[in-house]
């Protein structure tokens, strides 16, 4: 008898798409061996896909040349020439000053004696230049390390020696070249010529001169306008070797003193004046000539004629 058929009910139907006996669901045939050969297959292939997947090295970009390097000079060669017109030097300082900003002192040399010129190691730029020679003292470097204070410099005129004056010059430097002249502080007096214009051969007896009111000190580097701050009130006396009479004599003495260039109609300090001191019938009589203004380094000399006692005159020349 069959077994009738539920029209409610729908047949399960079984279809198999691969030819075979059927297998439990999930078991198809070398499934495990299919999926452990793919499992081994990408790993092999995965560090290939991987390196595949990077990105290519960037090729290095050829360094460009570094620039030359800036050459800092740190030093030069400054020429000096230096002149002294022929004068006696026994010892010479030169100082080299920057010429611009603080004007500091960069070199101080002492030399033995005077060079024509010489080439001085300095860093580089225009410099001021000062020569100093003949001094009786060493300088204080330190007090010196400004040009301003170089400038002040005074020398007394009780340390300076007319057999070998103390000189003295500065000079700007243009391209690294400079010429300083040396020049004493030191002026010279100089009593040329005496004469007698008495009656009756009298005589000028024991005649003698001196300078008085002598400027103390005077400032090394200064050209003019001479203004001595202090004074001495008397040089010492020099003594004629003769008595003047009837003949006019030629003594050709020199004293000597520092400058003082206040013009003659300028009130102020006085200037220096030449004393003639003699006897006169057995009387000391004095006459005092004012002398001219005496710039730095200058020399005036005096003609004297006496006519009696507080009667003369006198020129320069």
């Amino acid at each position: 008898m069959k077994n009738a058929t539920n029209p409610g009910s729908r047949q399960r139907s079984s279809f198999n798409l691969l030819p075979g006996p059927s297998r439990h669901r999930g078991s198809l045939p070398g499934a495990g061996s299919i999926l452990v050969y793919c499992s081994i297959c990408v790993l092999f292939a995965l560090p290939a896909l991987l390196g595949s997947c990077q990105r290519e090295p960037v090729p290095e970009q050829p360094e460009e040349d570094p620039e030359p390097p800036v050459v800092v000079i740190d030093s030069v060669l400054t020429h000096v020439v230096l002149r002294a017109d022929g004068r006696t030097v026994h010892t010479l300082d030169l100082f080299v000053y920057g010429a611009d900003g603080l004007r500091s002192l960069e070199r101080h040399l002492e030399l033995k004696e005077l060079p024509e010129a010489l080439d001085v190691r300095t860093p580089p730029g225009e410099k001021l230049l000062v020569g100093i020679a003949n001094s009786p003292r060493r300088f204080n470097q330190k007090a010196l390390e400004r040009y301003e204070a170089m400038e002040q410099l005074c020398f007394d005129f009780a340390d300076d020696d007319p057999a070998c004056p103390i000189l003295g010059g500065c000079a700007s430097t243009k391209e690294l070249s400079g010429e300083i002249e040396l020049k004493p502080l030191l002026c010279s007096v100089t009593l040329a010529k005496i004469s007698n214009t008495m009656d009756n051969y009298e005589l000028l007896e024991e005649p003698r001169i001196r300078l008085r009111d002598l400027p103390n000190a005077a400032e090394i580097l200064r050209e003019q306008e001479f203004r001595p701050t202090e004074l001495i009130d008397a040089g010492p006396w020099s003594k004629l070797p003769y008595d003047v009479g009837f003949f006019s004599q030629e003594p050709g003495i020199t004293l000597w003193c520092y400058p003082n260039d206040t013009p003659e109609d300028v009130l102020g300090v006085p200037r220096p004046s030449l004393e003639f001191e003699c006897k006169i019938r057995g009387e000391t009589c004095s006459f005092n000539i004012p002398l001219p203004p005496l710039p730095r380094g200058s020399g005036r000399e005096v003609e004297l004629t006496v006519d009696g006692p507080g009667s003369f005159h006198y020129k320069f020349r």
